[in-house]
């Protein structure tokens, strides 16, 4: 058994922000070898596995609460606090920093880069998550009683990085935003958490799925989520996790189209399900092996936790008069839950305040029970997994 304890490698450490770690909304994103982290605090280092070194620091206006990265192009977007979304160009600020380095002695090696106010794509206090695709940026809004999600064009690589007029937007639940001091609102306890989920075929956002890491579905799961409109367009879907729970779902394409098409707004929205605390993490494992055949792994089983430990699982499976439906069930694993990833042979990692685990949601139906197994790593806060060879690998922020 020695031989299966998981090997923990410690590559480097970073100072909490103020107030710690728990202030803070730390992320970790992986890319090859790049590896890219937020411990909540205004700064994002940017972490060469291979070379083991620190390779860049960027200062951002405010505290960062969220990043992805756009391969194509390498465009990192952050989401700084009461502030906006901001867009860096990783070459550009690498050349221009190669440049103020040329003929100076004595600086560190990686000295903190000061993002420009200029970078801010898209200025606006009240978001709080967003996604990239290929062409379009998603945003949500936290607006005096209601979610609003948001659909802006985004320009193709080499144009300015300034996402084009808004495109589609539609109210989801309502919500009471905590207030702050002299009627400010206060920083959010849990931000929501959005996720791509797209179907198999040539209509897959690529830029989203090498960049950020959004889930792709088995197209029999993706139709009885999401519906036939779904299905037939090809269209990417926007899943919504909310802190009060709420489980809900967006078509994009009839999202764009539903400003010249007459109806009720809020029918594009659909509630798959509801948590009863706040939703941390939404992903997608797969859960059955492929056959020699087949090509991609699409995932075959959509997960979302929450925050106290209530999980929901869905997969796709037969009835006994053999019709396809939704298998939906729900676990509780022990909390409070800190964040999660989705690694390979239908692995689920989690973490509370004095472990990380990893449940398996194995072949055949859904489990009766889940049984997390213990990792012996404490205070882990933001994990991503991506896979390594033949096993998978956790790449770990603590």
């Amino acid at each position: 058994m020695a031989g299966l304890a998981p090997r923990v490698e410690y590559l480097a450490g970073f100072c909490c922000p103020l107030g710690g770690l728990a202030a803070g909304k730390p992320r970790v994103l992986c890319h090859g070898a790049e590896i890219f982290l937020s411990t909540g605090s205004e700064l994002v280092y940017v972490y060469d596995r291979d070379g083991r070194l620190l390779t860049a620091v960027y200062k951002f206006p405010g505290r960062v609460w969220h990043l992805e990265l756009l391969a194509l192009g390498r465009a990192l977007y952050v989401l700084c606090a009461r502030s906006g979304i901001y867009c860096l160009s990783l070459d550009q600020a690498s050349r221009n920093d190669r440049d103020d380095q040329d003929g100076e002695a004595g600086e560190p090696p990686a000295p903190v880069i000061p993002v420009d106010p200029g970078a801010c794509v898209l200025p606006d206090a009240t978001l709080c998550a967003f996604t990239v695709l290929d062409n379009v940026l998603v945003a949500l809004a936290q607006g005096p009683a209601q979610w609003k999600l948001q659909l802006f064009e985004r320009p193709c690589p080499g144009q300015d990085p300034r996402p084009g007029g808004q495109i589609g937007e539609v109210e989801l639940s309502t919500c009471t935003p905590p207030s702050g001091s002299l009627g400010e609102p206060a920083a959010p306890c849990f931000l929501p958490v959005l996720c791509c989920a797209s179907p198999p075929g040539p209509g897959v956002p690529h830029g989203h799925v090498q960049g950020s890491g959004g889930v792709t579905l088995e197209e029999a799961l993706f139709g009885l989520l999401f519906g036939a409109d779904a299905s037939l367009l090809e269209s990417p879907v926007i899943l919504c996790g909310l802190p009060d729970g709420q489980l809900c779902c967006v078509v994009l394409k009839t999202l764009v189209t539903s400003r010249s098409a007459p109806g009720d707004p809020k029918a594009l929205v659909k509630i798959l399900h509801h948590l009863e605390e706040p939703v941390i993490f939404i992903g997608a494992v797969r859960t059955e092996p492929l056959a020699e055949a087949t090509g991609d792994a699409h995932s075959d089983c959509l997960v979302a936790l929450g925050h106290h430990g209530r999980t929901l699982a869905i997969k796709a499976s037969w009835d006994e008069v053999g019709h396809l439906v939704p298998e939906l069930r729900e676990y509780c694993l022990p909390g409070p839950l800190l964040c999660a990833a989705c690694g390979e042979g239908g692995r689920l990692y989690h973490s509370t305040p004095s472990d990380l685990c990893v449940a398996h949601l194995a072949q055949g139906g859904l489990p009766a029970l889940l049984c997390p197994a213990s990792l012996s790593v404490c205070s882990v806060v933001t994990l991503s997994a991506q896979p390594s060879g033949p096993a998978p690998r956790a790449h770990l922020s603590s």
